[in-house]
């Protein structure tokens, strides 16, 4: 059986490229659940609130298919951010009928205050290197989204 384990490590040996992206990717879900905590939400309804601080207004069908729940569930999920402050329904202007499901100002700036600083020392980092470096880090971040997008 050791051998058979050896063989797997062998498999899965990594560079240290690699290591550091899936250590980068395991710190951001931390830190999205430490945010999470602050907003008082759970990661699915973070998840959302990020996609409405990024997009805007959404429909509720639209904020579903984003972050990848059924409409009943994401009926729930409205209910419980409109409860705590974070969301409000507005009539959508482009459909009597409907409603979009809008970030509360205050949430987003609360949000913002988490996440701003991780941006701003994420650039500062970039800065901090040559072009061609930079270049080297792009060329390989799109390298792996695509290895992402393409394994599913």
């Amino acid at each position: 059986m050791k051998n058979l384990h050896s063989a797997h490590e062998a498999q899965v040996a990594a560079q240290p490229a690699t290591k550091l992206l899936r250590e980068v990717i395991e710190q951001s879900a931390d830190y999205s659940r430490m945010i999470g905590a602050h907003l008082d939400v759970n990661p699915t309804d973070f998840e959302a609130m990020e996609h409405l601080i990024e997009q805007g207004p959404m429909t509720a069908g639209d904020l579903a298919k984003a972050v990848g729940i059924s409409p009943g569930s994401a009926t729930v999920m409205i209910d419980r951010l409109v409860a705590v402050g974070h969301v409000t329904r507005e009539p959508n202007p482009n459909d009597r009928r409907g409603v979009l499901v809008a970030p509360n100002p205050k949430s987003v700036a609360q949000a913002w205050k988490h996440i701003s600083p991780l941006i701003l020392a994420s650039e500062k980092a970039l800065a901090d290197l040559i072009p061609a470096e930079r270049k080297a880090i792009e060329l390989y971040l799109t390298k792996m989204l695509e290895v992402y997008k393409n394994t599913r």
